[in-house]
């Protein structure tokens, strides 16, 4: 995408190129174009950086004295739709932490092998959202039964899940919260005390609701077997 819109910045064929660009990353947004590995090895950071690119080549049009009403649109659709170029995003090796997890010397050999094949040389190709399941699934495993992994070993996987959970951008809105609480006025951080008092306590009852319904739900069923029996 990045070379269709340089290549035809000296054409007539700029607002085309935008239009095409802002449809496409429109598509890859909504997944109506699949992405998928391509056998290639870039590392997890191409896509940042790519995304930076176009980024600086959207805002030189956007500066440029001949740019139309339309041109100025279609770039205001492209903003939102590029990957962000954050610095954690833009590191040449992200991810490290996964490599030591992966050599730790009190672990099988076999799970050596698996984290290395299944979650390490991914991470280190094209980092994706399905790496933080395949990383689920080894958290689970490794946690089942409490003495068979050193805590040492345990405790740096829970910290490469919570790692990757940011590079995806999927931690909650709570995760988020407390990871910038720190640039927050006394104000900002008592909403917060009270946003967090206030979830906590809807949380509780909603369990409390959830029991309450599964407690109903076996009573009925007794019911219906003294009843036909």
């Amino acid at each position: 995408m990045c070379e269709l819109l340089v290549g035809n910045m000296e054409s007539g064929d700029r607002l085309e190129a935008l239009i095409f660009s802002a449809i496409y990353l429109k598509w890859i947004n909504t997944g109506q174009i699949p992405c998928f590995e391509d056998g290639g090895h870039p590392r997890p950071n191409r896509h940042a950086e790519i995304s930076r690119l176009i980024f600086y080549e959207l805002e030189r049009i956007y500066c440029m004295k001949d740019t139309s009403l339309q041109e100025v649109l279609a770039i205001r659709k492209i903003h939102p739709c590029l990957p962000s170029f954050k610095a954690e995003f833009t590191a040449s090796v992200p991810l490290t932490r996964i490599r030591d997890v992966a050599h730790w010397g009190d672990i099988p050999h076999d799970l050596k092998l698996q984290i290395k094949h299944t979650i390490q040389n991914k991470l280190h190709r094209n980092a994706g959202p399905e790496d933080l399941v395949a990383t689920e699934a080894m958290l689970a495993r490794i946690t089942r039964n409490p003495e068979e992994y050193s805590e040492a070993f345990v405790e740096q996987f829970k910290i490469i899940h919570h790692e990757l959970k940011d590079f995806s951008m999927l931690r909650n809105l709570t995760e988020q919260l407390e990871s910038i609480k720190e640039s927050f006025d006394d104000r900002s951080l008592s909403a917060l005390t009270l946003f967090l008092e206030c979830k906590e306590y809807f949380s509780m009852h909603l369990k409390l609701l959830e029991e309450l319904n599964s407690s109903r739900r076996m009573q009925n069923q007794r019911i219906m077997y003294c009843y036909w029996k």
